[in-house]
């Protein structure tokens, strides 16, 4: 562009010249030019002074207009790089466009994919909760099971024994072990659940004891509980509790041995009140069932008892309780008890006229025998009493208390009838054999480390007093029998104790048993851990 507007700028000089050099005069002679004066000389140089001034405003007309031509060109170039950035604008805007459409109608499938998984999740929330829900209740009952339990392991040698006629029997030595394991739980306000797992003979109802023999095998582990609680929170006196459980009343070894766990139900209503003459009253009823059998009588005791606590002073509490325990068709027991420790079988005749086979206890009971079946000569139905006085001796690790337990059964050799109409010589039965008496002292407690539990107990239980199967097991036998206890137990450690008791014992001497018979001395040492 700056090559173009130069040449203009020479060809515009260029005519210039021209004009005026035709313009001029021509050269004359030198006649001629004498005669050239100073007005030419001065016209000539006006001439020459109005070309430069003109030549002058060319040159800035020509700047002017080269000036003119480079604003032109970069005004020309910012527009061909507007338009060039126009473009791309446009394709960028075009792009931008393609590409929000499609971010459009990704959009919108995001949307519907987002309903859906909106819809999906609020369901999968809802179970969430609901598993949640159900978790937390779960998790709310875990927190309220009990587990306990313990285990004792026990040395036990033998002395003495037999009749005094007949050589002395040899010195015996037993070990045993005793596992149990408990869980408890509140399932509602109203409602609790337990269950227990004990060692032992499945055929013996009235130890969870195991002996250490058998050529090392191996040894069961039985359901020793399985059981429910209703306490309805608008009734609080009131307690049903059903399954094989605990005993719900109060008693001692005398007719209910300690690891002896009734089936069937038991209701009860108890008031308790801290001040005044009297502090309790309840009343317990019982039912269990004891043989069912189908096609024929049911074996089950039913019973109760009516308790009562009173204060006698700021530390002395008196309990007294009386009940009743009346079984029917007792005679079942009598045909499926074998002698001794057994392992129940159901299906196998035994050699009574039964078809289950339990064992654990010697048959004392007087009885006889009706076409193969072991028959009773008594009925039983056992009233019970049983009083109970609590010392505060002012020392908490001294606490003392002195209980006495009597039973008479109502109806001793009240089943002779049965072998009368059989056309069966009845069983000899002297209807004076029908009282038990338990008497209990003791002082101590086993509750803290250093603490000491002393104790005796007494027994005197006539043959028919209360059944043989299911009373204390470590008598020397259990009916007919004369006993004593002694006791005394250490707590050494938290959860630790150690214990020693003797048992001395001789059957009576009666019309029945008319040999004397030496004591038989037994002696327990135990350890025991519960954790």
């Amino acid at each position: 562009m700056k090559s173009a507007l130069n040449v203009c700028l020479f060809l515009a000089l260029a005519t210039g010249l021209v004009a005026q050099t035709s313009k001029a005069p021509k050269k004359t002679t030198n006649r001629q030019s004498a005669a050239i004066t100073a007005a030419d000389v001065q016209a000539l140089r006006d001439a020459i002074a109005a070309q430069q001034s003109a030549l002058q405003q060319q040159q800035q007309q020509i700047q002017e207009l080269r000036d003119q031509l480079h604003q032109k060109d970069q005004t020309a170039q910012q527009a061909q790089t507007a338009a060039s950035d126009a473009a791309n604008k446009a394709d960028a805007a075009q792009a931008a466009a393609s590409q929000q459409q499609q971010s459009v109608t990704e959009l919108k499938d995001d949307v519907s994919d987002l309903k859906n998984n909106l819809a999906n999740d609020i369901i999968t929330a809802q179970e969430s909760q609901k598993e949640s829900h159900r978790l937390n209740q779960e998790i709310k009952l875990l927190g309220k099971v009990k587990l306990s339990g313990d285990l004792r392991i026990r040395y036990e040698p033998f002395f003495g024994g037999g009749a005094i006629t007949a050589t002395e029997p040899a010195l015996r030595n037993r070990e045993r072990y005793r596992l149990r394991f408990n869980m408890n739980t509140n399932i509602t306000d109203d409602f609790a659940a337990g269950f227990s797992l004990a060692s032992g003979d499945i055929g013996d109802p009235i130890s969870t004891n195991q002996t250490e023999t058998g050529f090392f095998t191996r040894t069961p582990i039985n359901v020793d509980k399985a059981f429910v609680v209703y306490k309805p929170h608008y009734l609080k006196p009131f307690t049903l509790t059903a399954g094989k459980f605990a005993y719900t009343w109060l008693r001692t070894e005398l007719i209910w041995d300690n690891d002896l766990n009734p089936e069937g139900g038991s209701a009860a209503l108890a008031w308790d009140w801290k001040k005044g003459f009297i502090n309790h009253f309840g009343i317990v009823a019982i039912g269990t069932p004891i043989w069912e059998v189908g096609g024929g009588p049911d074996t089950y005791m039913v019973g109760g008892q009516v308790q009562t606590g009173w204060n006698l002073g700021p530390r002395l509490k008196l309990t007294a309780d009386g009940a009743y325990y009346n079984y029917d068709n007792a005679d079942a027991i009598a045909q499926n008890q074998v002698g001794g420790n057994g392992f129940a079988t159901n299906g196998l005749p035994t050699t009574a006229g039964g078809t289950f086979g339990f064992g654990g206890s010697t048959n004392t009971n007087n009885v006889g025998d009706i076409n193969g079946k072991r028959s009773y000569a008594s009925k039983f139905g056992m009233l019970d009493a049983i009083a109970r006085l609590d010392f505060d001796t002012g020392n908490k690790r001294w606490p003392v208390y002195a209980l006495i337990d009597f039973v008479q059964n109502t109806e001793a050799c009240g089943n002779l009838g049965v072998f009368v109409r059989a056309g069966v010589a009845p069983p000899t039965c002297d209807p004076h054999q029908r009282h038990g008496y338990w008497g209990e002292l003791k002082a101590g407690q086993t509750k803290n480390p250093g603490d000491l539990l002393l104790g005796y107990t007494f027994a005197r239980i006539e043959r028919d007093a209360v059944l043989a199967a299911f009373n204390f097991s470590d008598l020397r036998q259990p009916t007919n029998v004369l006993e004593h206890r002694i006791e005394v137990y250490y707590q050494a450690y938290p959860h630790v104790q150690f214990g020693w008791t003797g048992l001395i014992g001789r059957q009576i001497i009666t019309s029945q048993s008319t040999t004397p018979e030496r004591w038989l001395k037994r002696f327990q040492f135990d350890s025991i851990f519960n954790f």
